[in-house]
């Protein structure tokens, strides 16, 4: 009986052992927390800065967290607006190939506000535009973001090592992440 008993508990051990490790090399190596951040100018003037915080985990699934700056500058008046992102979801590597389910978009809407020498002094006026602007904001963007990036994705992965990832996207939109534990 003792013997029947350590058979067993053996191939637990050796089943509980071979069922951890279901990554490959390079999903091994995305486990982890990485670091992204970008900034763009754009034709019109505008500006957009995004910095977000990626969580890999080992049970194959994420978590991201970050902020979008954006400047729009019209007529002498600059709107900022200031965006929180959070997303989770799972992952995989296959082929080179990063794999995505986001299944959990959240986007909020932070702040607005105006600054400018064209700006009125008048506070009940900007604080109706900062409402108006705020409602726009949220049906014009934020919606339609949460649209596009819930569901699958894959992106060709460039270089993967312990310290960077860049993958390419299908529009070849590049984007690299640094490790940051």
């Amino acid at each position: 009986m003792k013997n029947i008993f350590s058979v067993i508990l053996m191939m637990f051990a050796i089943l509980a052992m071979v069922s951890c490790d279901s990554l490959n090399p390079s999903e091994r190596l995305m486990v982890g927390k990485w670091y992204y951040s970008e900034s763009s100018m754009y034709n019109d003037g505008n500006k957009a800065t995004v910095e977000s915080n990626y969580e890999y985990h080992d049970d194959k699934t994420y978590i991201s967290n970050g902020t979008v700056r954006l400047v729009y500058d019209v007529d002498g008046v600059q709107e900022v607006v200031m965006l929180s992102l959070a997303e989770k979801g799972t992952w995989s590597i296959i082929d080179k190939m990063q794999n995505t389910n986001t299944t959990d978009v959240d986007i909020k809407i932070v702040d607005v506000s105006f600054q400018g020498e064209n700006l009125t002094d008048d506070r009940t006026v900007i604080q109706e535009l900062v409402a108006s602007e705020k409602k726009r904001l949220y049906y014009d963007m934020v919606i339609p973001w949460k649209k596009e990036w819930m569901g699958e994705s894959s992106d060709r992965i460039i270089t993967l090592n312990e310290t960077t990832c860049v993958t390419v996207d299908k529009d070849g939109n590049k984007t690299e992440r640094r490790r940051i534990k």
